[in-house]
């Protein structure tokens, strides 16, 4: 089943991110993590890809686990880093073999060690290229990723904006936003696609800041805005690891309710396979889906 269908047929869509771990002590413990994740009922859930395609087995393997033994559709990321087209083929293939059917196709991080995209010999320079060739080699679902406040290697927003629509007519099905924190800023990117003539699901992407520094690192790693009311609660909070993680779920729970409110068509839950942010988050999620799953992985 392509992910598309889950869009189609419900109002909302509620999915669940993870990334594998690099053990193998790691993905066991995970594993069971995510038998309590799966008790929230998300539609779906999504597995990352390492930084320069490090983690691409255990993004299959786990990918597979959620996909035959818990019975919940899955998508696996795929990016270009690392990769020529040769070996993206070869992971298809396995993929395909593996009956996982949906794919969200990035251009992927930098390696480790370097501070830009290097375009792999043989290999795609950007998502586009990459969902084109997904496209050529089988049936897959595919979606790609978007960016409400631009992407951080891209300060020109119509610019990147005019890439994403580029996604979209090479074959993307929908679209996951990175993270944001002010709810303006998707809405003002999903109106402004939606005037342009971009008509596929706009899903936004949810992570709950967790501590100042933390949140701080990663808005600035992804040029994300952090707004004033929320930096200044972190920040007198600092030191106190549970006063800043209930700051985070609280301002992220007000985020969901906004955007339930303007209708929003999915929300992606970056879990970063923590059960408490599941815990606190997928009952309202599960909720705005309806009480069940429309469709199971078969």
């Amino acid at each position: 089943m392509h992910l598309i269908e889950l869009y189609k047929k419900q109002n909302f869509v509620f999915s669940i991110e993870i990334f594998p771990p690099k053990t193998e002590k790691g993905m066991d413990k995970l594993k069971m993590t995510l038998e309590k994740f799966n008790g929230y009922t998300p539609d779906y859930f999504s597995v990352t890809y390492g930084a320069g395609g490090t983690s691409r087995a255990n993004t299959h393997e786990m990918a597979a686990h959620i996909r035959h033994d818990l019975g919940v559709p899955v998508m696996a990321h795929l990016t270009c880093v690392s990769h020529s087209a040769k070996e993206i083929d070869d992971v298809l293939t396995k993929l395909k073999n593996s009956n996982i059917e949906n794919l969200m196709a990035l251009r992927g991080d930098p390696t480790l060690g370097t501070e830009h995209f290097i375009l792999p010999e043989g290999g795609y320079h950007n998502a586009g290229e990459l969902i084109s060739a997904v496209r050529k080699h089988s049936d897959f679902g595919i979606g790609a990723a978007g960016y409400p406040e631009g992407h951080v290697d891209n300060p020109d927003k119509d610019d990147d904006r005019k890439h994403l629509h580029g996604k979209i007519a090479a074959g993307a099905e929908f679209i996951v936003t990175q993270f944001f924190l002010d709810n303006t800023y998707f809405l003002r990117w999903r109106d402004k696609l939606r005037e342009e003539g971009a008509n596929v699901p706009l899903v936004a992407g949810i992570l709950p800041p967790s501590n100042w520094k933390a949140t701080k690192r990663m808005s600035e790693m992804c040029g994300v805005s952090i707004p004033q009311d929320l930096a200044e609660a972190l920040l007198k909070h600092e030191n106190d690891p549970v006063a800043s993680k209930e700051i985070g779920f609280v301002h992220v729970e007000k985020q969901i309710e906004g955007l339930l409110r303007e209708g929003v068509e999915g929300v992606h839950l970056y879990a970063l396979n923590n059960l408490d942010t599941v815990k606190r988050l997928g009952p309202k999620l599960r909720e705005a889906a309806g009480t069940s799953p429309a469709c199971s992985a078969d």
